[in-house]
Order: structure tokens, then sequence, then C-alpha cells
């Protein structure tokens, strides 16, 4: 039998084939969610009867349900319902750029280092080390205060700063299976280290890589909030929950609780949604988690 072929004989499956028992659940409830979200956002303009953009200060902090205001307004006369259902529009695309700066920067690194291992492995180790050496969320608000406020800087210093995550876990996991029995037949064949990396190593890596990717959309998530909440996130007046919260805080005092409770339940709601998919996906891409249910 040729090297290619026991390689491909011997190489692990990249994903399990059943979520029976793993956690099937939560990952139906994290996706029904995600696309109840995805959906009152897609068709927001056809039954919204206010415009998330258009102040109205005569009708400044009404309570919940007063004049078709179902959230209430708040201090500029802005609809909270309909904020917060376009809010998650740029929220979500601020998740799905971080995430694709992070896988894009993020795998093929933890590739090389766990892979290549030495110094290739001690450089990229001591440079994570570096960046990880200043809080994340001050060095995202300093990079974000020199380039600028914007939806699309936003989502790529989140999947920057969330990028050395990625980068660990694939090195650890690719450090386990760069021995194996496919990865030596595969050097036996003449096959290049790339090569093995794309074909062998990759997919392996990809149960780590989905969790983290959907755990990281989680944390993008309340980062953005973070940012927005401290002013340097989407620029004003874009509805960002982050800075829905911020403005609404002074009312808080006052008994005017709907101006930051609602947006403040949307990034649970949507957290909460990858973070249920992430944990499925964790139980799916283990299998001692899989043989302990």
């Amino acid at each position: 039998m040729s090297g290619q072929v026991i390689a491909a004989a011997t190489a692990p499956p990249s994903t399990p084939r059943s979520l029976r028992g793993t956690g099937a659940w939560g990952l139906a409830l994290g996706v029904g969610i995600l696309a109840a979200v995805l959906l009152a956002t897609l068709l927001a303009p056809l039954y919204l009867p206010f415009d998330p953009l258009e102040a109205n200060l005569p009708d400044q902090y009404l309570p919940p349900g007063t004049d078709g205001h179902i959230f209430g307004t708040d201090r500029s006369g802005f609809d909270i319902f309909s904020r917060v259902i376009y809010g998650a529009r740029y929220d979500l695309l601020i998740a799905l750029i971080a995430i694709a700066v992070a896988l894009v920067v993020g795998v093929p690194l933890g590739l090389l280092a766990g892979y290549r291992g030495r110094a290739t492995d001690t450089v990229i180790s001591r440079l994570l080390d570096v960046f990880q050496a200043f809080p994340l969320l001050v060095l995202a608000i300093a990079v974000l205060g020199a380039f600028g406020r914007g939806i699309w800087i936003t989502g790529i210093v989140i999947g920057i700063v969330s990028a050395p995550t990625f980068v660990r876990l694939v090195r650890e996991q690719t450090r386990t299976i760069r021995d194996r029995m496919f990865v030596e037949a595969a050097r036996c064949s003449g096959f290049t280290e790339f090569q093995i990396m794309r074909r062998y190593v990759l997919p392996a890596n990809l149960g780590v890589i989905y969790t983290q990717a959907a755990t990281s959309a989680a944390w993008a998530i309340l980062l953005a909030a973070a940012l927005g909440f401290v002013g340097v996130g989407v620029p004003v007046p874009l509805p960002e929950w982050g800075y829905m919260i911020s403005t609404g805080t002074e009312g808080l005092t006052r008994g005017i609780w709907w101006t930051s409770v609602f947006p403040g339940l949307a990034i649970v709601l949507l957290a909460l949604a990858f973070t249920l998919i992430g944990e499925s996906l964790s139980r799916w891409a283990d299998p001692r988690r899989r043989r302990s249910r």
C-alpha cells in the first residue's frame, strides 16, 4: 500500500458524525436564538414603525408601551425597540469580522508553532507573551483611539486581540498529532510541510477551531459592547447596544430603567446563543466528553 493510501486510511475524521447525546439541545437553542435575531434584523424594515436614527425630543423618556413605543424611548426620543433590533446588525457584523480576522491570523500561526516546534514555536510564543502582557480592553481602546471609530476597525481590533487564543489552542492540538501515524505516513510519501498541515493537521484541528470561533463570537459581542459603552466603538448615532446602555445610565437614578435594560438583555441573549453553540460544539469535538454523557 502506498504512503498516500496509508495517510488517507489512518487520518482521523475531522468532526464526528452525530451530535446525539452531546448537548444537541444546547446547539438547537443557540442556533434558534441566533436565527430569530437574524430574521428580526433582516425583516426589520417591514414591521418597525419608527426609524432608529430619527430623534424626537418631545417624546423623550416615554415608558414602554406608550404611543406605540414597545420598549419606550431614550433621552433623544429615539425608539429603543427599533434601535435594539437594528443594533443587532452592527454587533453581529463586528463579531463576524472579529472571528474572520482571528482565524486568518491565529490558525496559521498556531499550525506553524505546533508543527515546526523549536525556534518557530519559541518566537511565536514569545510574541504572544508580549502581546498579552497588555490588558486587552485597554489595548483595544488605545488602537481605536489612534485609528478612529467604525464598524470595520472595531471588528478588526477585536479579531486581533482574540487571535492569540486561537494560536495557543491550535498549537497545542497540533503538537499532540504531529507525530501520529497518519502524519508520519504523509511525510514518508514525500508531502511538503504545507501539504501535510493543509491536508491532515488542519482537519484534525477543526473541532477546536469551531468551538473557539463560537465562544469568541460571544466574547466579541461583549467586548464590542464594552467599547461602545466607553464611547470608542461604533460611531454615533448608529444604534449600538453598549452605547445605548451608556447613554441610558443617567436615567437609572430617576427610575428610567428601560433605556439600559433592553439593550443589556439583547447583549445577554446574543452572547448566550453563541455560548450555547460553543459549548455544544465542544462536546461534539471532544470524544471524552461525549462518552461521559
